[in-house]
C-alpha cells in the first residue's frame, strides 16, 4: 500500500516565502514539459472533441435561434427545439443526480481520471502548455532562454506567447457568454459599440481569469483550491486505480522525467499525493525511458490500489460500484421520462373572482375565466378548445388561439349556456356542474392538454319562477 502524502504535513515557509512555494510563480510558466505517449494520445481523443464542442455550439443555430441559449432575462433554457423553465425543475433535478452519480462511478472506478483527461481546468492548462512549447520552445530551450539577458529574440517569443495565450483567453470569455448572450446579438452590438457594459465585464473577467489560471496557477489551483481530491479519497476503495511507482523493480535511474513532465509538480516515485490529477503524464515518460534503456515498461502504471485487476474486475465485491452505475442508470431514464411526458403548452384556468355567473342581454347564462397559456415549444402554437361530452349546449366564446413561441400569455375566455326552459336536458343542471374543457393543436386537431372547471348557474327556480 502506497503512502499518502498530505500537502499539509510538507514544511511551509513564512511571509513572501510560502506567498511564492503555494503559487510556485518562479517555475509556473515553463517548468512542464510535454511527453508525447499513449496517454498524452487519449487525453487529446478526449479533450479536443470537447473544446470543438465548447467553442463552435455557439455558433450553430436551430429554427434561426441558437442552438443552446441560456436565457436569464425570459428565465428559459434552450437546447434544439426544447425549452426548459424554471417549473421544469424536476428535469434540473434528475440531471443534477445523474451528473453526482456518474461522477461517483468514475471516481470509484477509475480515481481522478477525470482531472486528468477532461476537467476544463486540465484541458486548457495543457492547451496553453502546448502553445508555450510551439513558441519558446522545449522545456531544455525555455530554461536556456530564461537564464539569458533580455534580447530581441527574448522579447519575441515571450511577447507572442503571452500574445496566443491572452488571444486564446478573449475567446474563451466570448465563448462563455455567447451561451447567455447571443453572438449575433452581441456582432450586432459590439459593431455599433453598444455592448452592454455587464456584458463586456464577464467577457474581460473570463479571459482574465483563463490568462491567470491556465497561463500561470494551472494545477496549483488542483493542490490548493479544488475539493474533489479530498472527495475522491472518500470515493475510493482498494480497487479504485491509481497512478502507482513500482519501487521493487529497482529499474529507475532517477532521470527526473517523470517530475519534469508532472503538471502539479510531484514526484510519483515518493508515493500517492493529494496533488496526483491521474493525468498519464508521468506513465508515458517512464515508459518512454525504460524503452530507451530496454527496460520493460511499467515502472510507473495505473493500477488498482491494493488488489490485482482481476479482484477489481469481480463487481461482488464492489456493491457500491454497482449502486452507483445502477442510480445513473436510474436517474437517466428518469430525465428521459420527465422531458417526454412534460406538456408542451401549459394551461390555467381561473374563474373571474367578482361573480360566478350574469345573464347576458341574450338570455345567456356567462361564466367569465382568465385563460394562461404557457408555450414551451419555439413554434407559433395554434389551438383550439373543445368541451367534451357537451350534452347541455355550454358554447366557448372564442375557441381559437395562437400561442407565440416560447411565451406566456394571457386572455379572457367566456363560457355560456342559454337558459334552460322547462323542457330542455339543462333543467337536469345542478347549481355547479363540472365540465371538461380539451385543448387541441388546431393544426393538427390531437389533443395536446385538458382541463377541468365548473360552470356556475342560477338555481331552476330561479331561472323559472313560479
Amino acid at each position: 500500500m502506497n503512502k499518502l502524502i498530505a500537502t499539509s504535513q510538507q514544511p511551509q515557509s513564512s511571509g513572501l516565502r510560502q506567498f511564492l512555494s503555494f503559487f510556485k510563480a518562479n517555475s509556473l510558466t515553463h517548468r512542464v514539459r510535454l511527453i508525447y505517449g499513449r496517454y498524452l494520445t487519449l487525453r487529446r481523443i478526449i479533450s479536443w472533441p470537447l473544446l470543438l464542442l465548447c467553442f463552435l455550439t455557439p455558433w450553430f443555430s436551430w429554427n434561426d435561434l441558437p442552438l443552446v441559449h441560456f436565457d436569464l432575462v425570459a428565465k428559459q433554457f434552450r437546447v434544439g427545439s426544447a425549452i426548459f423553465w424554471p417549473e421544469d425543475l424536476m428535469v434540473l433535478t434528475w440531471a443534477m443526480l445523474a451528473g453526482a452519480f456518474g461522477l461517483f462511478f468514475v471516481a470509484m472506478a477509475s480515481g481522478r481520471l477525470w482531472c486528468g483527461f477532461s476537467c476544463p481546468q486540465t484541458v486548457w492548462t495543457f492547451l496553453f502548455i502546448r502553445l508555450e512549447e510551439l513558441i519558446e520552445g522545449s522545456r531544455h530551450k525555455r530554461l536556456k532562454m530564461d537564464r539569458t539577458p533580455w534580447n530581441a529574440e527574448k522579447i519575441l517569443r515571450k511577447s507572442a506567447k503571452h500574445f496566443s495565450w491572452l488571444s486564446l483567453s478573449l475567446w474563451t470569455g466570448l465563448t462563455f457568454i455567447a451561451y447567455f448572450y447571443p453572438l449575433e446579438a452581441m456582432a450586432n452590438d459590439l459593431s455599433q459599440s453598444d455592448l452592454a457594459g455587464m456584458g463586456l465585464f464577464w467577457i474581460l473577467f473570463i479571459a482574465a481569469m483563463t490568462y491567470l489560471n491556465a497561463g500561470f496557477l494551472r494545477e496549483q489551483v488542483c493542490t490548493h483550491m479544488c475539493p474533489y481530491s479530498r472527495f475522491q479519497s472518500v470515493m475510493s476503495d482498494k480497487s479504485t486505480l491509481v497512478v502507482q511507482y513500482d519501487e521493487p523493480r529497482s529499474d529507475c535511474i532517477d532521470c527526473q522525467v517523470c517530475v519534469h513532465v508532472c503538471p502539479t509538480d510531484m514526484d510519483i516515485r515518493d508515493g500517492m499525493q493529494l496533488s496526483c490529477i491521474a493525468c498519464g503524464a508521468c506513465v508515458d515518460a517512464c515508459d518512454s525511458i525504460m524503452e530507451k534503456i530496454d527496460k520493460p515498461k511499467g515502472l510507473i502504471a495505473f493500477r488498482p490500489g491494493e488488489v490485482t485487476f482481476k479482484e477489481a474486475l469481480n463487481l461482488k465485491q464492489r456493491p457500491r460500484l454497482v449502486g452507483y452505475a445502477l442510480a445513473f442508470v436510474i436517474s437517466v431514464l428518469l430525465i428521459g421520462i420527465e422531458v417526454s411526458s412534460r406538456d408542451i403548452i401549459q394551461i390555467s384556468l381561473e374563474r373571474d373572482r367578482n361573480s360566478l355567473y350574469r345573464i347576458n342581454a341574450n338570455d345567456e347564462i356567462e361564466n367569465s375565466f382568465s385563460l394562461k397559456f404557457h408555450n414551451k415549444t419555439q413554434q407559433d402554437m395554434p389551438i383550439r378548445l373543445r368541451i367534451a361530452d357537451n350534452l347541455y349546449g355550454f358554447e366557448i366564446s372564442q375557441p381559437y388561439f395562437t400561442i407565440a413561441a416560447g411565451q406566456r400569455q394571457q386572455f379572457p375566455l367566456l363560457i355560456s349556456l342559454a337558459l334552460p326552459d322547462p323542457d330542455s336536458h339543462a333543467q337536469k343542471l345542478s347549481n355547479r356542474t363540472a365540465i371538461h374543457i380539451e385543448v387541441l393543436s388546431a393544426e393538427f386537431d390531437e389533443p395536446i392538454n385538458d382541463m377541468n372547471t365548473s360552470f356556475f348557474m342560477p338555481s331552476v327556480d330561479e331561472i323559472n319562477p313560479l
